[in-house]
């Protein structure tokens, strides 16, 4: 039979290796390979049997010997800014990453959850409303100069678009701002062209 001395085979033959990633140290496998006299173990091998993983964990080699880690590996979140990283190493997640999606960029990672910033969310909430009010502004325009143009198109009157452009111009200023549900309502009764 074939057997390691220090480091080195005693003679030539078939034996039972298993074998690991030498990138991830993932166990592969059980594999049967030819050793020669004189020479040590394959690189990425040993004679060690490895433990059985459960659900959620993997086998890894690491400092001489086999151990049971969890395994995170796929889709992870930077906890700096929440964005969608592929993490390829078995083990715990390092501190930068968590398996935990941010559910807006309002909030920031405390080192365990995610946890909302209120005046973050505050400037978030107003930028968009902000953005909302531009682009009505826009369409008031538009059906402020349909009536200039005396434009059969024209809907409702031009006094009522007027006074829907004076709302917006105020909506900043609103005690309800930025409250999406509060807006100033279009001439048409609707409160949305776009978000």
């Amino acid at each position: 039979m074939t057997t390691l001395v220090n480091g080195f085979f005693d003679e030539s033959g078939w034996i039972d290796v298993y074998t690991f990633s030498e990138t991830t140290t993932e166990y592969l496998g059980q594999h049967e390979t030819y050793v020669s006299c004189g020479c040590g173990l394959p690189a990425g091998a040993t004679l060690e049997e490895p433990p059985e993983a459960g659900d959620g964990e993997v086998v890894v080699w690491r400092d001489g010997t086999w151990l049971v880690v969890p395994d995170y590996r796929g889709v992870a979140y930077r906890t700096t800014d929440g964005a969608e990283v592929t993490h390829s190493m078995p083990g715990e997640l390092p501190a930068e990453l968590t398996n935990l999606p941010r559910p807006s960029a309002a909030y920031l990672w405390d080192g365990f959850v995610w946890v909302l910033d209120a005046a973050r969310d505050l400037a978030i909430q107003s930028q968009r409303e902000r953005s909302w009010i531009e682009n009505e502004l826009h369409w008031a325009g538009r059906e402020i100069d349909k009536h200039l143009d005396a434009d059969p198109a024209a809907l409702n009157t031009e006094l009522a678009w007027r006074t829907y452009r004076n709302e917006l111009r105020a909506w900043p200023g609103s005690s309800d701002f930025p409250v999406s549900d509060k807006r100033p309502l279009k001439p048409d009764g609707s409160t949305n062209t776009a978000s």
